[in-house]
């Protein structure tokens, strides 16, 4: 609602694959709630490349400092943003307002993406048009690029076989070669592995990483010739930039928590809103919506609330400006809360 111009640049920035900076603004604060239900949807809805939720990376949108006070967007303050952001091989050029925020931003970009140089340009001045550096940038790709995709290795248990890495490597070209190398002391130079095609129909290469002791960080990259002597490695970085994954000790497990919570966002809202719960495992639920007068006007499809916080969303862009009610039951317990539309 705050954001005149509504370009997802403003606001997300896509990182990876699978990653997503997500502008953030305080509880309650601005496009705050809004930007945070519609990321919700997303992330309940569309799956990244891999058919994985989104990781989020929290990075918070500054205040515009005038006469000694500062203003967000919603009390009539500049619209600033650190996700408007570009890439330019293995540096990004990254917004600057004011140093009290900006090393903070600076902090969030540099740990989301290690290796990379993180460049602050001063945008206080194009900023009062409603853009920054993304919106005054045309990116041009490689005229010959070597793709190499790869979803990083999550933390395992494991200690006593390989770590399977699979990457999807492509070149006009053909690949000649892959290697993954690997370490697990950051002051010890790389070891590698090699990669085999174990798919030619999606262009899947192969490489195992050896086991490793319980309490053991592993840190890795992949590297790729083409037949034609292109070399390319990702993350783009590498070898100063790197994925790492650990390997964990032994796991426990505890019986969860029989709760239902409710948390719902944006509130007043007038399109899309999450309802964020928490749920005992197993509980045939439903839930609806009533106006006023206790009248249901709508309903969601009755479901199973697993353990952990299930989401679900309705777009009430077609309620009529009024004050209703969610109510949310797992069969022994109903929660309401109200929903103010506007």
């Amino acid at each position: 609602p705050y954001d005149g111009i509504h370009h997802i640049d403003m606001h997300l920035k896509l990182l990876d694959e699978e990653t997503l900076m997500w502008g953030e603004y305080p509880t309650g604060v601005a496009d705050g709630p809004q930007i945070e239900a519609n990321l919700q949807y997303v992330q309940s809805n569309y799956p990244s490349v891999f058919g994985t939720p989104y990781k989020i990376v929290h990075i918070p949108q500054p205040p515009e400092l005038y006469q000694g006070n500062l203003y967000y967007p919603d009390d009539n303050g500049a619209y600033l943003t650190y996700t408007n952001a570009v890439f330019v091989n293995k540096t990004v050029l990254v917004t600057q307002y004011r140093p009290e925020f900006d090393t903070i931003a600076k902090r969030i970009w540099e740990t989301a993406l290690p290796g990379y140089k993180i460049v602050f340009i001063d945008c206080n001045n194009i900023i009062q048009a409603s853009g920054a550096l993304h919106c005054i940038t045309k990116e041009i790709g490689a005229a010959n690029p070597l793709l190499i995709t790869h979803q990083p290795l999550d933390d395992t248990y494991n200690v006593s076989t390989p770590y399977t890495v699979n990457a999807w490597i492509k070149h006009r070209s053909g690949i000649a070669s892959a290697t993954v190398y690997y370490r697990t002391d950051t002051l010890q130079p790389f070891q590698q592995t090699s990669m085999s095609l174990t798919n030619a129909a999606t262009d899947t290469w192969t490489g195992n990483i050896p086991p490793q002791a319980s309490g053991t960080r592993v840190y890795y990259y992949i590297e790729a010739t083409s037949n034609s002597g292109k070399t390319q490695v990702r993350p783009m970085p590498a070898p100063l930039g790197y994925w790492d994954f650990d390997v964990l000790g032994t796991v426990s497990v505890s019986a969860a928590p029989s709760v239902l919570e409710i948390r719902m966002y944006p509130n007043p809202a007038k399109g899309i809103v999450c309802v964020d719960l928490k749920s005992g495992f197993g509980k045939q639920s439903t839930a609806t919506i009533t106006d006023q007068f206790g009248r249901k006007v709508s309903a969601f499809a009755p479901g199973i609330l697993d353990t952990g916080s299930p989401k679900l969303f309705f777009d009430c862009s077609n309620l009529a400006a009024g004050v209703y009610t969610i109510l949310i039951s797992d069969g022994m317990k109903t929660v309401a809360e109200k929903l103010f539309v506007k």
